[in-house]
Order: C-alpha cells, then sequence, then structure tokens
C-alpha cells in the first residue's frame, strides 16, 4: 500500500517543537550514539496506537507533551497526535498539504480527544481495514482466534530496532508475545486484500450450519435411547388432555408415573367439558404467532437494508472507479495545427490546454475521495440468527395452533358433551401408547436434512470463489524468490552458498534451504552477518510484497535502526589491535566498510526496482552511525553530541 510518513513532530507545552521531514524511498538519519535517533522508531510505534510507551525515560520524554506523525496515504493526511503517558489520542484529516505551513500545537487546541481504540477504528476505515470478526468459529474466544482485524498486525512489518535486526533468535517486532504473534498470523491474509468480511462470515456461517448438522443426526441416535425426551412428549400429550377437561397435571410427575396414568386416565365431569380453555389457549397461541411475525418483518427489512446499503457502497466504488476511467485522457497532444498551413490553430490549443487543466482537477477530485469502508458482518451474522430462530418459533406455534384448532373444530362438531370426552379420553390414551413404543415413532419421525445440506453446499460453492490458498501459495512463491534473490546481494558466508529462503506465509517460519537439501533455521547460523543479512533480505522482500500487491492493507514502510552495526564494532577493535601491520589492518576495515556501503546499495537499488513495477517508491528509513559520501543524497539530517540531535 502507497503510505509513507511525512513529518514527526514532538510540541513541548509551551509551544516550541522539533519537526523532521521525510521523503518518498530511501532517508538516513546518521550520528552519535545517545542522539535520539533509536528513539524515532519508538515515538513512531507510539503514536501508531501502540499500548503503552517504549520511547526512552530521559531527555526526550521530559521535554515532549505531545507527540505526532504525519501519515500520508495516497492524497489524504492523516494527523496522529498522541500526549505522554495518554490512552486517549487526537486524530484528524486534511486532504491538502497546506495545513502544514504554520502547524502547531495549537492545531491540537480544538480537537477532542478519542479513546485509542476509537482513534485506531477511525485511522483504520480510512486506509481500508474494516474486518470485525476473523474467526471462523463464534464459539472461539477472540483473543486467541480471530477477533477483530487491527492495523497493529502490520506493526510487525515496519521496524527493525537496534537489538532484532541482526537477532539470531527472533525476526519480528512483538513476536515475543504469543497472542500478539498469533494475531499478526491470523490477520495477515486480510491485511494483504486476501480475504474480506464476507469470507470470515461465510465461514462462520458454514461452521455454524455443520455443527447444527451434526448435532441433529447425534440427537436423533440419542432420542432413539432418551427416557427424558420419551416423558416430554408423553407429558405434552398428557397436559393436553388435562387442560381440556379443566384439570392440571403436575410439573414434576415422572416417566413411571406419566405411564401409569395413561392406563387410567380422569374421567371428566359434565361440567369440566367445554370449549372455553382450549379457546383460550389458541388465543394466547395466535396472539404471539402475530407479535412474532411482527419481529420477524423488522428482522427481514433490517437485512434488507443493510444489503441494500452495501450494494450501494459497491455501486458507488465502481462508478468512482468508471468515472475515473473515463476522466483519463490522452495528453500526447498539445498543439494543433492546419493541414494545409501548417499554422498552430491557437483557438483550438486553447481549449485543448484547458480541457487538460480541468481533466488534471477532476483526478485530483477523485483521488482526495480516497478509501472509507466499515464491516456489517457482525451486524448481518446477528440478525440471521435471531431470523431464523424466529422462523423456527414461527413453525413450532403454527403447529401448536393447528392442533388446537383441529380439537376446537372437533369439540364442536361433537354433539354430546360425553361423546367429545370419550373421542378426546380415546385419542390421548391412543397417542401416548404410541409414544411408549418410542423407536418406532422416532424412527418415522427422524430430521430431515435435506434443507441445511443444501445450505451448506450453497456456502462451499460461494467460498469457492475465495481462492484464499491459491493466493498464499502465489505470494509465498515471490516472497521466497525475492528475499533469496536481495540475500545474494549482501554479505552472506559462501558455504551457504548456493541456497535460498524459504518463508512460510501460514506458520510465519523462515528456513534456509542449503542445495536442495538441508533446511537450516535462523538460529543454527553462525556469524552476525548471515543473521544480518537473513533480517534485511526478509524484509525487503516484505516491503517488495506489500508494494506490488494492489489490495495490500500494510503500509510500504521500513524502518531500520543501524543496520551496519554488525560491522562497526570490528572496525574500532581493528584500529586498536596491535601486532598487525598498517596494511593488513586498512584492508580489514576497507572491507567492513566496503560491506556497510554495500547494504545502502542494496537498499537503495531496491526501492529503485519496486519504483519501477509499481510505479512509486516504498518508504525507508535508516538510522545509522554510518555517513558515507555516496549516499549522502539520501542523508535527511546529521546529529552529533555536541551539535544538531532530536533534543
Amino acid at each position: 500500500m502507497q503510505a509513507s510518513i511525512a513529518n514527526i513532530f514532538l510540541f513541548k507545552d509551551t509551544g516550541e517543537f522539533r519537526k523532521l521531514e521525510f521523503d518518498e524511498g530511501l532517508n538516513i538519519i546518521s550520528g552519535d550514539s545517545k542522539t535520539g535517533k533509536s528513539a524515532i522508531v519508538e515515538i513512531i510505534d507510539y503514536c501508531l496506537f501502540a499500548s503503552r510507551s517504549t520511547i526512552p525515560k530521559g531527555i526526550i520524554t521530559d521535554w515532549t507533551d505531545i507527540y505526532c506523525i504525519i501519515f500520508k496515504f495516497r492524497k489524504k493526511y492523516l494527523i496522529l497526535g498522541r500526549r505522554k503517558n495518554c490512552n486517549q489520542m487526537y486524530f484528524g484529516v486534511e486532504i491538502s498539504s497546506e495545513f502544514l505551513i504554520d502547524f502547531s500545537i495549537e492545531y491540537f487546541s480544538d480537537m477532542k480527544l478519542t479513546d485509542l481504540d476509537e482513534s485506531k477504528r477511525e485511522f483504520e476505515k480510512h486506509i481500508g481495514i474494516s474486518v470485525l470478526d476473523t474467526r471462523i468459529d463464534e464459539e472461539e474466544d477472540k483473543r486467541k482466534s480471530g477477533g477483530k482485524v487491527t492495523m497493529r498486525s502490520f506493526v510487525p512489518f515496519l521496524f527493525q530496532h537496534q537489538n532484532l535486526i541482526a537477532n539470531k533468535h527472533s525476526l519480528f517486532y512483538r513476536f515475543d508475545d504469543f497472542y500478539k504473534r498469533r494475531k499478526t498470523i491470523d490477520d495477515y491474509p486480510i491485511l494483504m486484500g486476501w480475504g474480506n468480511a464476507e469470507f470470515f462470515d461465510l465461514q462462520r456461517n458454514l461452521e455454524s450450519k455443520q455443527k447444527e448438522l451434526n448435532q441433529k443426526k447425534k440427537l436423533d441416535e440419542k432420542l432413539k435411547i432418551s427416557n427424558g425426551q420419551l416423558r416430554e412428549d408423553l407429558y405434552g400429550i398428557v397436559s393436553f388432555y388435562y387442560t381440556s377437561i379443566g384439570k392440571e397435571l403436575s410439573d414434576d410427575i415422572t416417566l413411571s408415573d406419566l405411564k401409569k396414568l395413561v392406563k387410567d386416565l380422569p374421567n371428566a365431569n359434565i361440567n369440566s367439558f367445554g370449549d372455553q380453555n382450549l379457546n383460550e389457549e389458541l388465543k394466547k397461541v395466535d396472539n404471539l404467532i402475530f407479535k412474532k411475525k411482527k419481529e420477524l418483518e423488522i428482522v427481514l427489512d433490517l437485512l434488507s437494508t443493510i444489503k441494500s446499503n452495501n450494494d450501494i457502497s459497491i455501486n458507488y466504488s465502481q462508478n468512482i472507479n468508471r468515472l475515473k476511467s473515463l476522466a483519463s485522457i490522452e495528453t500526447n497532444v498539445s498543439e494543433v495545427h492546419c493541414p494545409l498551413c501548417n499554422q498552430e490553430v491557437a483557438a483550438i490549443n486553447d481549449k485543448i490546454s484547458l480541457i487538460k487543466e480541468s481533466n488534471e482537477i477532476l483526478e485530483d477530485e477523485f483521488e482526495k475521495i480516497g478509501t472509507y469502508v466499515n464491516d456489517t458482518s457482525f451486524q448481518n451474522s446477528s440478525l440471521r440468527k435471531e431470523r431464523d430462530f424466529l422462523k423456527k418459533e414461527l413453525k413450532e406455534l403454527n403447529v401448536k395452533a393447528g392442533n388446537l384448532n383441529k380439537q376446537v373444530l372437533s369439540e364442536y362438531n361433537t354433539r354430546y358433551e360425553y361423546e367429545r370426552y370419550f373421542l378426546l379420553k380415546g385419542r390421548t390414551e391412543a397417542n401416548a401408547q404410541n409414544l411408549i413404543d418410542r423407536n418406532k415413532i422416532l424412527s418415522n419421525g427422524l430430521n430431515d436434512y435435506s434443507e441445511l445440506e443444501i445450505e451448506i453446499e450453497d456456502l462451499k460453492n460461494k467460498l469457492a470463489g475465495f481462492n484464499l490458498k491459491v493466493e498464499i501459495e502465489r505470494a509465498q512463491i515471490k516472497l521466497g524468490e525475492k528475499m533469496s534473490a536481495i540475500c545474494e546481494l549482501l554479505d552472506f558466508e559462501e558455504e551457504f552458498k548456493p541456497g535460498k529462503i524459504l518463508f512460510d506465509l501460514e506458520k510465519f517460519s523462515l528456513k534456509y534451504n542449503l542445495k536442495n537439501k538441508e533446511n537450516i533455521l535462523l538460529s543454527e547460523m553462525g556469524s552476525g552477518s548471515n543473521w544480518l543479512a537473513i533480517h534485511l533480505s526478509a524484509f525487503l522482500g516484505f516491503l517488495y510484497l506489500h508494494s506490488i500487491t494492489p489490495t495490500s492493507k500494510i503500509p510500504s514502510i521500513l524502518v531500520l535502526d543501524q543496520p551496519s552495526q554488525v560491522y562497526f564494532p570490528k572496525i574500532y577493535k581493528q584500529l586498536d589491535e596491535e601486532g598487525e601491520s598498517k596494511e593488513k589492518k586498512e584492508k580489514k576495515v576497507d572491507d567492513n566498510i566496503i560491506q556497510v556501503k554495500n547494504i545502502f546499495k542494496v537498499i537503495s537499488d531496491e526501492i529503485a526496482n519496486i519504483d519501477k513495477e509499481c510505479g512509486y517508491k516504498p518508504q525507508v528509513i535508516v538510522l545509522e552511525h554510518a555517513d558515507e559520501d555516496e549516499f549522502s543524497q539520501f542523508i535527511k539530517y546529521r546529529w552529533s553530541k555536541t551539535g544538531d540531535k532530536l533534543i
């Protein structure tokens, strides 16, 4: 995703401020230790909604009241401001860089502080991240699996800290926390745009339907030997008879007593019979059916509204893209000449210039519209559950109402009270006796799975349209090839060549395949130069993948803190060593300086390669001790203990 950090601001409560400006491409801040270079990583992380500050305590935290980064996304500027030791944020959006001309602490004076999570959600919507739930099973713990997709999951791809960039035991920032590591892995396909809210909604729906099908099948088997179910069914039949004759059946009656009662049902007095009880019961059921139908109508209207809104959103996006393509005109015609005399036709040329200018303004306006998405899958899922539950309730109520209607009609048509009594009693005894032979009844009344199986098949067909597995496999191949190609250019030991880097995007594990025979882990390699080469290859590889993937929501930003540290301690040591010839010492020093220069060359060349393929430069910020003349064009700031520094 094309994005960059345009500025970093540190504001003192008096209004005094420090300002850093960055461009696309390579940006180097060089200088001595203890000048604030490494704090840059922590300041960016803090402003990107970190749960706590890891900015080094001391002069920086004492001086600064508000930390701020200006995040540039296409033609939008997202202003992220955060006071020190605060879990609230200032969040602003600008569509022009003019606000930066007089940008000061006063910008925040009229802004309302919002909770960290609320600001983060707004930021995510502006960059196109809006998936509320990635769980496949809705009963899973959101912390352990899935949950809302968060932009914090792409932070490990942005930073290589000083103590991480040549670490043999760890590759990613924050991966020492199991849950954060798991969250990054789970969110990665969505952040890359390979899956969306609909995909996970379909997955959860499929899982729910499959569980429902399995439960129904298990229940049928269980019911064949379930005395509890038999007791409930018998109780329903006998209690209906009791209601009809104006008596009440105890809720606590046992199955054994019910069986005895079926053989000796009580007789009714002539005054106990009548339609009153049945009519009252039927009225209650009819009222309940009416109420449930109203509730179902509301739920169906809401589902229809959400679908309509989603369709409008999709059509709007498609119309914008269509208008963009219609607005694009050929720009190779700048002047028109008369075909006879070859003189310039001024009137037509003026119109061409005017059309070009209007077209540029129109395209600029389209860019400013930007991206803003919202996830409705959670509401959809909840409403579908409510709809299904209401349909089930209505079905049961309609069956009950039908039985009552039949009974009322039967009572009405039976001429004499005792005839009605004998008919009802005989029916009750017969039905109860049939239930006692429950295996026979259950075998004739098994669940019908056909409708559920059709729904499951339909969901599977819809999910087949998301080629998630294929996308991951393709990306894995590209990533491995790019990492391996970059590693070939770095200081990697010859004994490990030829080989290739293999990165598993489903497990986030890295291996080095040596001569197609043996897979070596990073922790099994020796030498700091090898560890550094793997780290740089991996993260430049990810930078490439995130840049060339059009659907990616991961910013094309990489911050490297002192990649040359593997070599410079050697240089200082060799300069102080005694007993070696001057020529030999100088050769060792020169070799290490060559490798440091090569690091910057590889980074610069890879940025150029991405620019050639994507049409824009990803942003790489390097915080370094080294200050080589060859890369002076990329050096933004030179800091020293006695001169300029962060604070």
